[in-house]
């Protein structure tokens, strides 16, 4: 699960990046980049990666990241099947230096300092779509000279007092996993990570995802731990539980088809990666999320 080095271009006469985008799918590699990146869900679902995190996204979801953090958000199936579906987003990137060295060091600035500092285990605002934060985003893609900068500080101050959660657990921050973006190894294992994507609803073996990397399955293993601060196998049931919450909270199918649809080979397994990753079984997660 390699990420790329990204490169971001600014235009001309503008100290930051603040765009609205519009695709037929979030298609972005698994990437990182020297900037903070603060990225706001208008219309979409799927699964979101950030460092050692698997999530599932919609609209509303709100991420601010520090730098050099590895995102990637994926669609889920369904926009590869019909035309008519899209993603869009507003995604604002700034560099820390953006209005000047040391300018969030002054004194008014300190809870915005604060915030930054916070983001470096990159932050989720679970109540975003409650607040004024969504329509200043919007106003700030169509803004223009010397209020674009106080609009995006009036920005930051809300973040700063929004109500926000970490995403990256201490001993991944800590680290400085993935960029080696010259590695010989990088195009293997962004198959590998694709692949795993694609096809963890079925049942997969070390052997085969070590031979799409060209590895041999101990080096392998020891390399995704080095990466990624933890094994395969956990990456793998992480992914599918992540999937099973999605499939539980939409209430469609019963348990039993889930446990098969995320790719777990049998309820009792699946029961017991379930409450690893949640601290509960999957009827109380439906129940919980019902109610």
């Amino acid at each position: 699960m390699k990420a790329t080095y990204q490169k971001i271009l600014l235009s001309e006469g503008s100290s930051f990046v603040a765009t609205r985008l519009i695709l037929p799918r979030f298609h972005s590699e698994y990437h990182f980049h020297p900037e903070y990146e603060l990225k706001y869900v208008i219309e979409s679902k799927g699964k979101r990666f950030v460092g050692d995190t698997i999530e599932n996204f919609q609209e509303g979801d709100l991420i601010l990241l520090g730098p050099n953090i590895p995102h990637y958000w994926k669609n889920d199936a369904i926009h590869d099947q019909s035309d008519l579906m899209q993603s869009k987003a507003v995604v604002v990137m700034f560099s820390e230096d953006f209005l000047g060295k040391d300018f969030f060091s002054i004194q008014e600035m300190i809870p915005i300092y604060e915030l930054l500092k916070k983001s470096q285990a990159g932050l989720v605002f679970p109540t975003a779509t409650d607040s004024k934060i969504p329509q200043m985003l919007e106003e700030l893609t169509r803004e223009k000279g010397p209020k674009r900068i106080i609009l995006m500080l009036e920005i930051l101050s809300e973040l700063a007092r929004s109500e926000s959660r970490k995403l990256l657990t201490e001993e991944f921050s800590s680290g400085t996993p993935f960029l080696d973006a010259n590695s010989p190894s990088f195009v293997r294992l962004q198959k590998v990570h694709h692949y795993v994507i694609k096809n963890f609803h079925v049942p997969l073996q070390i052997e085969d995802i070590a031979q799409i990397a060209n590895m041999t399955p101990h080096a392998f293993c020891k390399y995704f731990k080095k990466s990624t601060k933890k094994t395969f196998m956990t990456f793998l049931n992480e992914l599918r539980v992540c999937h099973a919450k999605k499939l539980l909270m939409e209430n469609r199918i019963p348990i039993s088809q889930i446990c098969m649809e995320s790719g777990f080979n049998n309820i009792s397994n699946f029961n017991r990666q379930f409450k690893t990753g949640t601290n509960m079984t999957p009827s109380d997660f439906r129940a919980m999320y019902i109610n």
